[in-house]
């Protein structure tokens, strides 16, 4: 089964770890790879977790049955170009379904994104590409970059830690968009979404400490399935 309408995969260079690649750069490129498409949204029969192989250079078989919801990464890759193709996930020989999304990427040296694998304003799937802000944080500071790669025109994501001295924050985003806010870390923050009329969550979005927390607000709102996927990056400081 392939997906209807789909369009070229353009930007999934972050599903290349521990892959050789040409020449290695001084300062490689740091990525995360965001599976946000969930399988009821592109066709009824699809598991709704909808499982993918992710094939690189026509050889290396890197991610197996990543699924809605997953977030690979951050991944260090030497600058270059790569071909990727992504098939329905086959447990008995991955990587072995014809290709359903394909692309060929470059990546630049000294960068830091994520690439998300989400659903098009017309509900088809596709994928996003966002820079990621790791300049240096404040000790006892803790950074959100929120991004919408919902099918939703737009979100709003509220977010607030729990406890004393409660920090607040909200991102009103159009769609594509993104946004960052630094705050005292607090032990715990939540997040709702609103999209599309309806209000999502709450989610639990980090466990607090010093660093950088990325969200990304993925699903369809027409469906009821958006949702918020995060991720905690290290070493940022």
């Amino acid at each position: 089964m392939q997906f209807p309408n789909i369009r070229p995969l353009a930007v999934a260079a972050t599903m290349l770890a521990g892959l050789a690649a040409p020449a290695l750069a001084a300062s490689p490129a740091s990525v995360l790879v965001v599976h946000g498409i969930p399988g009821r949204d592109v066709a009824a029969g699809l598991d709704p977790q909808l499982p993918v192989d992710v094939q690189v250079n026509g050889a290396v078989c890197l991610l197996k049955n990543f699924t809605f919801g997953q977030i690979a990464g951050p991944f260090d890759l030497p600058a270059g170009s790569y071909s990727i193709a992504i098939s329905l996930a086959n447990p008995v020989s991955p990587c072995s379904n014809a290709a359903v999304i394909s692309a060929n990427v470059t990546l630049t040296a000294g960068e830091f994104g994520a690439v998300v694998a989400q659903l098009s304003t017309t509900g088809a799937p596709t994928a996003g590409v966002y820079p990621i802000d790791v300049s240096p944080i404040a000790a006892g500071s803790q950074r959100f970059v929120v991004v919408h790669a919902a099918d939703a025109p737009t979100v709003q994501v509220h977010g607030g830690s729990l406890g004393k001295n409660p920090e607040a924050f909200t991102f009103p985003l159009a769609e594509g968009a993104e946004a960052e806010k630094t705050v005292p870390s607090r032990a715990k923050f939540q997040a709702t979404i609103a999209a599309g009329g309806a209000t999502f969550g709450p989610v639990d979005v980090v466990g607090g400490g010093q660093g950088l927390f990325a969200i990304f607000a993925v699903g369809k709102a027409g469906s009821g399935s958006v949702t918020l996927l995060g991720k905690s990056i290290p070493s940022v400081f």
